[in-house]
């Protein structure tokens, strides 16, 4: 089974979001830290990173950039999410720390689990995506 760590906005009920992704067949390891995720990392590398950018401590980008620093885009996929981070200039940050996909808040669940079957289907080929930021 395919293993996601979930770093949540701390001031978001991550329920819904990770049942939807249990029951279309991941385990999914939530926090809402991205100092836990990289602890967990070091541990047991998961399948895919999903996150959301405003997180406690360091943000998103930062944490995706930490991430890239220790695994490859084909070893570690990362997806970041935002609701408050909408432009251009947000996506091309997500791009610039090595995210495969950066997707707008809210999404529908069924466009998350598409999301993330595509980046674990394709790997380090990926395209960042998601969509567009105005």
């Amino acid at each position: 089974m395919k293993v996601i760590y979930f770093v949540h906005d701390q001031l978001e009920n991550p329920f819904l979001r990770q049942h939807f992704l249990e029951s279309s067949g991941y385990q999914v390891v939530s926090m809402a830290s991205g100092q836990r995720c990289l602890e967990l990392c070091s541990e047991r590398v998961p399948s895919l990173v999903l996150m959301d950018v405003l997180i406690e401590g360091k943000n998103g980008f930062e944490i995706c950039r930490a991430i890239r620093k220790r695994f490859a885009p084909d070893e570690l996929p990362v997806i970041l999410c935002s609701e408050v981070y909408r432009s251009r200039l947000f996506r091309d940050e997500a791009i610039s720390a090595g995210a495969q996909r950066y997707l707008l808040k809210p999404v529908r669940l069924d466009e998350l689990v598409r999301e993330v079957n595509e980046v674990l289907a394709v790997g380090s080929q990926g395209r960042v995506g998601g969509p567009a930021a105005a």
